[in-house]
């Protein structure tokens, strides 16, 4: 084997280890909220939704055909799992970028495998892994055009002219660059055209998104602002550091830590201060604007990686203790798993997240149950559907023939929008967030089944409201998933359109 390989065996392994655990339990539970709606999304594809670019309704909407239309939740997160992996080795390529050898690799690789949130966005198919991929792949490009292969700004631009498409967040990484950049000695790169045509390519990708959002007046923006004021529940500075030290591990954080001060101080080269600069001044605008924990995922791997080649630098070669490091790093991030994806049965979990003391984070403002809400949320999907279907075909054939479904949030309405049509449902309407805009469909609507919302606010819309049964209780979901009203609404007192408008959540 080439020396030039022989590095990369121990970030292949362990690469390989995090596609193996996913593997084993990764379609264990069931598809979470989100991925239903993605779905939902790349079945209509457009530039933009309200609540997301375009890019992972896209990335769903294969992965929905490569499960079988739904028949197998693993092959759906495969994309998922395979960025995981992505991930793992771009970390070890930072390291070795920065100057780092064989520990260093093989650390940074263990770094990003051993974080819970990383673990776990690698486990479901949403924005959040596709982030965290794209960021890892920007600031690799970026490291190595800063340091002579300038060429590669053009590789850097697009990627993140795709994190773009990812998740607006990226925003913050563009602006972080380009003020590294300028307050550095990297700022020789702006007479680079290759920089430039970097810059001009990520603007290019990302301009259809950014006009979809703007023809539909800056619909993300509304959201945004209601979810700090009705939905995200406040962090304190405490909050959020706790957050940190649970998702990225407290060996995780300490070796981040080590790695921006490296990135900052690191006397054999300046080329990467720019990274350290950028991602500082992004951590610190997440935390400015009340970001949840999960939101700073995407800056650890780059910073795992310098601060893998500082313990690398620090351990004299022929110490003994030389790959105690790797070993711990791997070990300590074991308690973790079973929290950040369905290794165990829903009892064997919150039984082990009670021993370790760890309290589902709350994020929300909501009831939670005993699991955290990304696996709580994997639960009774099938079984709600099935109610509703149920007392869907206990209406009258006519009434069918005029009825629309109508629900209160999109995690809903996307199940039902699936899952549902198995069983015969029409698509449903809903106010929240992209289903608004999707409006209503074509024909007769005086007669509504209702899935969710409540007595008193439908008797305001319609003249009569009567209840026709709950949805199960599933004792592993979010508490608001379980037992689910159903209204039967007759006799609208105004348009399907009007109703839908009262109705209207961005959040």
């Amino acid at each position: 084997m080439s020396s030039r390989l022989r590095p990369w065996l121990g970030p292949a392994a362990i690469a390989a280890a995090g596609l193996a655990v996913h593997v084993c339990c990764g379609g264990r539970y069931g598809f979470f909220r989100d991925e239903l709606y993605f779905v939902v999304c790349g079945e209509r594809l457009a530039w933009g939704y309200v609540d997301q670019p375009p890019l992972v309704a896209a990335v769903a909407r294969f992965a929905w055909w490569l499960s079988g239309d739904g028949r197998s939740v693993l092959a759906f997160r495969l994309p998922a799992v395979l960025a995981h992996a992505g991930t793992i080795l771009l970390a070890a390529g930072m390291a070795r970028r920065l100057g780092g050898g064989t520990l260093a690799m093989a650390l940074a690789a263990a770094a990003a495998l051993a974080a819970a949130v990383e673990m776990a966005q690698g486990h479901l198919l949403t924005m959040n892994v596709l982030e965290i991929l794209l960021w890892s792949g920007v600031a690799l490009c970026a490291l190595q055009a800063a340091d002579g292969r300038r060429r590669l700004w053009l590789l850097a631009g697009a990627l993140l002219g795709l994190a773009l498409l990812a998740k607006y967040s990226a925003g913050f990484l563009a602006l972080g660059l380009l003020a590294g950049i300028v307050a550095t000695r990297a700022r020789r790169e702006l007479a680079s055209p290759w920089l430039w045509a970097g810059v001009g390519l990520a603007a290019l990708l990302a301009l259809p998104s950014a006009l979809w959002q703007w023809r539909h007046g800056l619909p993300f923006l509304e959201l945004l602002r209601n979810g700090q004021i009705y939905k995200n529940a406040p962090l304190g500075p405490g909050q959020l550091l706790g957050g940190l030290v649970l998702e990225e591990g407290a060996l995780g954080v300490a070796l981040s830590l080590v790695g921006f001060a490296h990135l900052l101080a690191r006397r054999e080269g300046e080329k990467a201060r720019f990274l350290g600069v950028a991602l500082g001044l992004v951590a610190v605008a997440l935390a400015a604007l009340g970001g949840k924990p999960y939101y700073f995922a995407p800056v650890f791997p780059a910073l795992f990686a310098a601060g893998a080649v500082a313990v690398e630098q620090w351990l004299p070669p022929a110490s003994p203790w030389r790959w105690a490091p790797l070993g711990l790093v791997l070990l300590l991030g074991v308690p973790a798993l079973p929290v950040a994806i369905p290794l165990l049965p829903p009892a064997a979990t919150a039984a082990w997240s009670a021993r370790l003391g760890v309290e589902p984070p709350h994020l929300e403002r909501m009831k939670y149950g005993a699991l955290p809400q990304h696996l709580a949320d994997q639960f009774g999907w099938e079984e709600r559907v099935a109610a509703v279907a149920a007392a869907w075909e206990a209406l009258p054939a006519a009434d069918r023939a005029r009825a629309v479904i109508v629900t209160t949030n999109y995690g809903r309405a996307a199940a039902i929008d699936l899952l549902g049509r198995r069983l015969g449902l029409p698509r449903p309407i809903s106010g929240h967030n992209q289903y608004y805009l999707w409006g209503v469909p074509p024909g007769v609507h005086d007669v509504a089944l209702a899935v969710g919302g409540d007595a008193e606010g439908y008797a305001r819309a319609f003249e009569t409201v009567t209840p026709v049964g709950r949805t199960p209780e599933i004792p592993w979901g979010m508490p608001y998933e379980s037992g689910i009203p159903l209204y039967l609404l007759r006799g609208p007192r105004a348009s399907p359109a009007a109703l839908l408008e009262r109705m209207r959540s961005y959040h």
